[in-house]
């Protein structure tokens, strides 16, 4: 039989197409109409099967109740080879939709076989979002995502349409369960990832998309525009600017909130000191230009602040003053 979902039965239906509902069930049917496309489409494929039902009820001569007999014979086990005499009789429009309904047994299964297996679910949606800690968690269909702090990640609780779409907004590392079948999307702001089943990082924030590319293949596109990154490789967009910015991985600094290490390989100290900033919401200024240029080489594992701070000073010989929220870094 039809399934209506939403409990608005099949004879409320028939009513109100009939002009023959009362005001308030006139209401309750407008109501679930405007409250989900796929209601006004139930209804849409309901009225078509009535209209074709009266076409044929207004051609056909047939014994009404052994007609919808035959057809629950029919849902609830193979039909026989029965057979029913015919007579002609008068219909009502309820009787004249039963009948139909025996008659387009075979669309009917059909129209229900499309509705099960093509009509998306209402689905609930998921809201992940991490504060001051990074947060670990494994979606609908196996993959593993671990947010950085202050990020937000959404998704269905099941993925049920051709695509897994997530959206996010910070930053988050993914490793996506392979399914070629079913495209893994991240919908990043103006920017979007498509992937079928790799590791990659993306970090997005208000003016910028960075992705990073571990293993495998990524899509990364905006509008028209689009860009392949392989393993080992970056991009970074700017809002404001059309470029896309490709580039080789140098280092792994990106890594620190999933390693907890922030681990410096002849790293560029600005590099150092931005991912510092990140991991322990700090605000460590270079303030001459001269350090710009100067390089580390070491491994910072779960320090504290001031532990970092002193590593930097002893190993470069700075001089380290506070303003305000500010550590301010200078040569001696």
């Amino acid at each position: 039989m039809l399934n209506t979902p939403l409990h608005i039965s099949d004879d409320l239906l028939v009513k109100y197409m009939l002009d023959e509902a009362m005001p308030g069930e006139r209401l309750q049917v407008q109501d679930w109409l405007k409250a989900d496309d796929g209601n006004r489409k139930y209804y849409e494929q309901f009225k078509l099967i009535w209209d074709k039902s009266q076409t044929l009820a207004d051609n056909i001569t047939v014994d009404e109740d052994a007609a919808w007999q035959k057809f629950k014979t029919h849902i609830r086990q193979p039909p026989t080879a029965e057979k029913i005499p015919a007579k002609t009789v008068g219909f009502s429009m309820v009787r004249k939709l039963q009948v139909a309904a025996a008659i387009l047994l075979v669309a009917l299964g059909s129209w229900w076989m499309y509705n099960t297996f093509n009509r998306p679910a209402a689905i609930a949606m998921i809201n992940k979002q991490s504060f001051s800690n990074t947060l670990v968690d494994t979606l609908p269909d196996g993959s593993i995502i671990t947010l950085n702090k202050h990020t937000v990640l959404s998704y269905p609780a099941l993925f049920q349409t051709k695509t897994r779409m997530v959206k996010l907004k910070g930053e988050a590392f993914f490793k996506v369960t392979p399914d070629k079948a079913k495209p893994f999307i991240v919908d990043a702001g103006n920017v979007t990832i498509k992937v079928v089943g790799t590791a990659f990082d993306v970090k997005n924030y208000d003016s910028t998309t960075q992705v990073i590319v571990e293993s495998g293949i990524v899509l990364v596109s905006r509008g028209k525009q689009s860009i392949e990154l392989h393993k080992g490789e970056q991009v970074f967009i700017n809002n404001n600017t059309a470029v896309f910015e490709k580039s080789k991985i140098k280092d792994s600094l990106y890594n620190y909130y999933r390693s907890k290490q922030i681990i410096c390989n002849n790293t560029p100290l600005p590099d150092v000191i931005e991912t510092i900033n990140q991991a322990y919401n700090a605000h460590i200024v270079l303030g001459d230009d001269a350090l710009q240029h100067l390089r580390l080489s070491t491994t910072f594992k779960e320090e504290s602040l001031e532990t970092v701070i002193n590593i930097i000073q002893q190993t470069f010989n700075l001089r380290v003053t506070q303003q305000g929220d500010s550590t301010i870094l200078n040569k001696q």
